[in-house]
C-alpha cells in the first residue's frame, strides 16, 4: 500500500472515529455536573387552612371546604398541577430546587368576585415521609379572597407482595 493511501486512511480514521469520540467524552464530562430535580409527581392530599375556607367565597366556590386531590405531572423542572376540586383547576408551573411556582391556565370564576385565576407557591420538605408541601394559594383579581394558606401531603401507594 502506498504511503499516500496510508496517510489518507489515518486521516479518515481520526476524522470519522476520533472527533466523535472526543464529542462523546465532552458531553459526558459536561453532564457529570447536572443534577436531577426532586420528584414531586403524584397525588397529594391538598387542604386549605380551615379558617380561610369559611370566610372566603373563592375557597368555598372551588369546593376547597373538603379535602381535595392535587395531581402533579412532572417533566424535569416543568409541572402540570390539577386540583380535583369542583370545578377542576389546572395550573402550569416550575420546580426550582424545593420551591414550586404555578399559575392557572384559565379563569376560575366559580363563586369568586371576578377572580382571574390562581397563583400557587409552595415549599417542599423532601425529607418528610410522606412528602409534605406547604404554601399559599392566591386568588388573582379577587380582593375579598386574596390568598389562603394550604398544606399538601403526598399520598403513598400501598405496595402489596405477591406470592407465587
Amino acid at each position: 500500500m502506498p504511503s499516500h493511501s496510508k496517510k489518507r486512511l489515518v486521516i479518515s480514521y481520526v476524522l470519522l472515529v476520533g472527533i466523535p469520540l472526543l464529542g462523546v467524552v465532552g458531553v459526558l464530562g459536561a453532564g457529570r455536573r447536572l443534577k436531577a430535580p426532586i420528584s414531586v409527581a403524584g397525588s397529594w392530599d391538598f387542604r386549605i387552612d380551615p379558617g380561610a375556607s369559611e370566610t372566603q367565597p373563592c375557597v368555598a366556590g372551588l369546593g376547597f371546604r373538603r379535602s381535595t386531590i392535587l395531581d402533579i405531572s412532572q417533566s424535569g423542572q416543568y409541572l402540570t398541577l390539577m386540583l380535583n376540586s369542583q370545578p377542576m383547576v389546572e395550573l402550569r408551573g416550575t420546580l426550582s430546587q424545593k420551591t414550586v411556582a404555578a399559575n392557572s391556565t384559565s379563569s376560575i370564576g366559580a363563586g369568586c368576585d371576578g377572580a382571574a385565576g390562581l397563583s400557587f407557591a409552595a415549599k417542599i420538605d423532601p425529607k418528610s415521609t410522606p412528602g409534605l408541601m406547604s404554601g399559599i394559594l392566591k386568588f388573582d383579581g379577587c380582593p375579598r379572597c386574596g390568598s389562603a394558606n394550604f398544606q399538601a401531603v403526598r399520598q403513598v401507594l400501598a405496595t402489596g407482595s405477591r406470592s407465587e
